[in-house]
């Protein structure tokens, strides 16, 4: 004897997974050339930043969708999941934030598990050569998503 045994559909079900965190960029007012400022962060606070490798770039478009090259220094420290980068506003005759471009650098705080936001923008503002520090999220700014280091 056969049976018929009515079978319903099942319902697809689609999981969006937005992996994409948010994270501090500090903006950073000051007269300092970016391997000064650099020096500076490294020396007062201990940190390692490290000029991109010669021909290393984080690529963006622009309004006019032409791909801008961007240089930025990388601190990187495994030990302490940090991974932060140093990118000046204006490169190249492009700025990359023309809405902020009396910010000269940005610091961004990609991975953070050590430092401490407020001592961070304290400590940054104690720095002789530094005129102001701003505190953004990342999600304001698109150009986050092509810090991957």
């Amino acid at each position: 004897m056969r049976r018929f045994v009515s079978m319903t559909r099942l319902k697809k079900m689609k999981l969006e997974i937005d992996d994409e965190i948010e994270f501090p960029i500090l903006g950073i007012s000051t007269a300092l050339g970016d391997y000064r400022l650099a020096w500076e962060l490294n020396s007062k606070l201990n940190l390692k930043f490290q000029r991109s490798q010669e021909g290393k770039f984080f690529t963006i478009p622009d309004k006019s969708k032409k791909n801008i090259d961007y240089e930025y220094y990388s601190y990187v420290n495994e030990e302490e999941m940090s991974k932060f980068f140093l990118v000046k506003n204006k490169q190249k005759g492009s700025t990359l934030f023309s809405d902020r471009e009396r910010l000269d650098f940005f610091l961004v705080l990609r991975d953070n598990f050590v430092w401490d936001e407020e001592d961070l923008l304290s400590d940054l503002r104690k720095i002789k050569g530094v005129i102001a520090v701003f505190s953004f999220s990342s999600a304001e700014f698109e150009f986050s998503e092509y810090l991957n280091d």
